[in-house]
């Protein structure tokens, strides 16, 4: 029996899955991370940075399969473990034993970084002509310009102004 073969045509131009798999890996990482911050948030802002932080790595678990199967559907090598998602990833994993606000913090960069990564990934896209992986890119650009809004406006109006 003939296995099926994946579309290779889908990707336009011939761009590879090192955009997306970069975009994942990193994913991955801030997904521990941010999960991190919401097992040992501590203090007045408990409930809030845990209830954010929860409707934060929900998004980024459903990211990582919509990621992941793109991958697959241009022919493309999910990442296999861990290591690899860390072979693959730009962002430093932990927080750290980081107060409140500078996990935060963190946390906002990290999303503003990767949404910048996403943005350059979907340009990549684009020029390829590959608009499927190019709207999944521009729909992770938007999930990350959000979550570090949300987290900086957490923060207060020095964060909002970005300092």
């Amino acid at each position: 029996m003939d296995q099926l073969k994946p579309d290779r045509d889908m990707r336009g131009n011939g761009a590879d899955g090192s955009a997306l798999r970069a975009v994942l890996a990193d994913t991955a990482v801030l997904l521990a991370k941010t999960q991190s911050c919401h097992w040992n948030a501590q203090g007045p802002a408990f409930y809030a940075i845990h209830e954010l932080t929860e409707a934060q790595y929900q998004e980024l678990f459903t990211a990582l399969d919509v990621l992941g199967e793109r991958l697959r559907a241009v022919g493309e090598a999910a990442p296999d473990g861990l290591g690899e998602m860390l072979e693959h990833a730009s962002l430093a994993p932990g927080l750290g034993e980081a107060a409140i606000p500078a996990a935060v913090a963190a946390l906002a960069a990290d999303h503003a970084r990767l949404a910048a990564r996403a943005r350059e990934g979907a340009e990549e896209m684009e020029r390829a002509g590959d608009a499927g992986s190019h709207d999944v890119l521009i729909a992770r650009v938007l999930a990350h310009e959000k979550a570090a809004w949300l987290l900086r406006s957490h923060l207060g109006p020095r964060m909002e102004a970005g300092g």
